[in-house]
């Protein structure tokens, strides 16, 4: 009802905060259906005069405020409200049959009342929830699951991951199953960022920080690769592509963080000396990765990372209270390293078959980690012996194992060479004894009642 009443002494109109107040006070104990049982003057306050003319007779105003008029003005107030926003609103969220409903009655009331244009600047739509078959969900099918449930379960954040990984222009299926898959994938972002804390407890990115230019080649593709992330994510919130945030964190936790860069570089992180520049480069791109990373997934994972926020370092630069009072990382040309990542991944690509060639091994029983291996790789293809031979120095680390050889000779009885990329694998017990700090093999060391200790860890020790 429009709670407005009508002199009849004097036919003006009387709406004021007294009798406001009385409505709202019957409306709070019966309902607002008290308008429509009740007379005019039960409705006012006790001895109410008109406020025009003095009279003492009232009737009540019998037209009733449309719903959709009423949700469709919102937008008149809420510059009000929000003075630092103003209008037009960014963005009107809401179902897709609002088209005739709350856009439409905001889009007419704008344009009729002011003739402003449009109260928003985007519409975005959504379709409704249904159960893992696509059903919708009733409460007499016994198939309605409700968020609350689902948060107690699984946690906040999985429900808001399960929104991001969604295609919400459809209609959205939620299960159990559904949710126990997306918990795979929450595990692999958090237990991903839990290794890079770790590996961080003694870095302080105001004191042993690395200079960019300075870094190993591989901690330049990790950054690299976090750069192209954080384009890819931008992009996918300003254009409302939350599942392309999703899937775009997903394989980068899961591939370059874990599958390589995590791998490759744990030797140097774990064995090489404290302060040295080896360890402190692959930090400093850790350090960057793990503080881009979380306000990347900050609107998506909000309390994981508010909890990663909390337990990471910080530079001077940084805001320590919260993860939302930083900004959100932008594409730098700085951090580009084209050449070198083009590089880098076409080992990577080669690489995947010397794993598999690895994995072939170990099920043989032939090794049990990769560490206790040497690899030789056979190739007569000019450009993978030149891409090879260039990461001489580094082939041992990159693929996880204590030796590694390169040699373009015809192809030995038992090498793997069922590859995608042509070469041809061998895999052999390393050479030497197993370092008793580093867990290589190596020929070169120091053997005494402890055990054996490799040449580089002596080093270090000393």
């Amino acid at each position: 009802p429009i709670p407005v009443f009508y002199c009849e002494d004097c036919g003006k109109p009387i709406c004021n905060d007294e009798t406001i107040k009385r409505i709202s006070e019957i409306f709070g104990k019966e309902g607002s259906n008290a308008w429509f049982d009740k007379e005019a003057i039960e409705l006012l306050p006790e001895g109410f005069v008109c406020p025009h003319c003095g009279g003492v007779h009232f009737s009540k105003e019998h037209n009733t405020l449309d719903g959709w008029f009423d949700s469709g003005s919102s937008h008149f107030c809420a510059p009000d409200l929000y003075r630092e926003i103003g209008a037009p609103a960014d963005v009107y969220l809401e179902g897709a049959d609002q088209y005739r409903g709350w856009f439409q009655s905001s889009l007419l009331t704008a344009v009729g009342a002011v003739g402003s244009g449009a109260p928003f600047k985007t519409v975005l739509t959504h379709g409704w929830v249904v159960d893992g078959e696509g059903k919708a969900m009733h409460k007499s099918l016994g198939n309605s699951i409700a968020p609350e449930e689902m948060i107690k379960k699984y946690g906040a954040d999985l429900v808001r991951l399960w929104v991001a990984s969604s295609d919400y222009r459809v209609d959205v299926r939620v299960s159990d199953n559904i949710f126990k898959q997306l918990s795979e994938t929450y595990r692999k972002i958090r237990n991903t960022s839990r290794i890079i804390l770790a590996n961080l407890n003694d870095f302080n990115p105001d004191t042993d920080m690395v200079a960019i230019d300075e870094l190993y080649e591989i901690d330049k593709w990790a950054l690299s690769r976090l750069n192209n992330l954080a384009k890819v994510i931008r992009d996918g919130y300003d254009t409302y592509e939350f599942h392309t945030v999703y899937h775009s964190v997903n394989n980068f936790c899961t591939n370059d963080l874990s599958k390589l860069y995590i791998d490759i570089t744990k030797d140097r992180v774990y064995v090489e000396k404290s302060d040295s520049k080896a360890r402190r480069s692959a930090q400093t791109a850790m350090y960057l990765i793990i503080s881009g990373m979380t306000r990347l997934i900050a609107p998506m994972l909000s309390f994981t990372a508010e909890e990663i926020w909390q337990a990471m370092p910080h530079s001077k630069d940084e805001n320590k209270e919260s993860v939302f009072l930083n900004l959100m990382p932008e594409y730098s040309e700085e951090m580009d390293f084209g050449a070198i990542s083009e590089h880098w991944n076409k080992l990577f690509t080669l690489r995947d078959d010397v794993m598999k060639a690895l994995e072939l091994a170990r099920a043989s029983k032939l090794i049990g980690k990769s560490l206790d291996a040497k690899v030789t790789i056979y190739t007569n293809n000019g450009e993978q012996k030149e891409l090879l031979d260039s990461f001489k120095n580094d082939l041992a680390t990159v693929f996880i194992v204590s030796q590694a050889f390169v040699i373009s000779e015809n192809v030995p009885e038992g090498a793997f060479a069922e590859t995608e990329s042509g070469i041809a694998v061998l895999v052999d017990k390393a050479d030497g004894h197993k370092c008793d700090r580093c867990w290589t093999y190596s020929t070169e060391g120091v053997h005494d009642e402890d055990g054996f200790i490799c040449e580089r860890c002596r080093k270090i020790l000393e």
